[in-house]
């Protein structure tokens, strides 16, 4: 675990990015006692002030799985009326916005996937599309809010299976060769090409990201759908 120190209060505000490559995850502890945890070939741009600013708020570029501390902050007004209110804290992905008013919750936006997903665990969250159709939901635990071109929806799902990858596993659910493909190429640093027609068959299932690529590609083959040669980093997909 990696724990940001926070920065001096003089001067400018400055941001700090923190990224992970292929093949990697990381976690880091922000000076307000979030924990952030990475995917591979994910990064989080934070300011490095994140204590003193009003509103918390991150960009995030890949996966990541967020567990927000509260911080408290004073209210405006009188002297004799005086509150505290949650400091926001919010994460911003190409897709949406996710305004935190729970702890716990799953953001997928890479930018090779369709979909940009945010997915709740504990607590509450505000997901906004960011794109053309403004849209907005407040999440329930449980629930996930899909951001794609043509539309924004709101669905429940297996919460296990979203956040499978912060626990070491690859966890397929009705996934096209392709997403298979890809979520390996980022975990292996390796490349991966199709060839000839691509399999519309789907995959379902959880393998351990412990295992070496080896055994990853011996137990797609088993499923009779697809082959796979392999060349340096490269590796083929072939529709059996």
């Amino acid at each position: 675990i990696y724990n940001v120190t926070q920065a001096s209060s003089s001067g400018a505000a400055t941001y700090n990015t923190l990224s992970t490559a292929n093949g990697e995850t990381f976690q880091v502890r922000l000076p307000d006692g979030s924990m952030v945890v990475l995917n591979a070939a994910s990064s989080l741009t934070y300011p490095t002030n994140i204590n003193l600013v009003s509103e918390r708020k991150v960009k995030l570029r890949g996966e990541a799985y967020f567990e927000v501390a509260k911080v408290m902050m004073k209210t405006e007004g009188t002297a004799n009326n005086v509150g505290e209110k949650r400091k926001p804290f919010i994460v911003e992905t190409d897709r949406q916005q996710v305004e935190v008013l729970g702890t716990q919750f799953n953001v997928n936006s890479y930018t090779d996937e369709l979909d940009t997903k945010t997915t709740l665990v504990e607590g509450v969250v505000k997901v906004a599309s960011l794109g053309a159709l403004k849209h907005s939901s407040v999440l329930k635990p449980g629930q996930q809010a899909l951001s794609r071109p043509e539309g924004f929806l709101v669905k429940d799902v297996n919460i296990a299976q979203a956040i499978a990858w912060k626990n070491g596993t690859f966890d397929f659910d009705n996934e096209d060769i392709q997403s298979v493909m890809r979520k390996i190429s980022r975990w292996y640093n390796v490349e991966v090409e199709l060839e000839g027609d691509v399999s519309r068959e789907r995959f379902n299932g959880a393998l351990s990201r412990k295992k070496n690529i080896s055994q990853m590609l011996k137990m797609l083959e088993s499923t009779g759908v697809v082959h796979f040669k392999i060349e340096g980093r490269r590796i083929i997909v072939i529709n059996n």
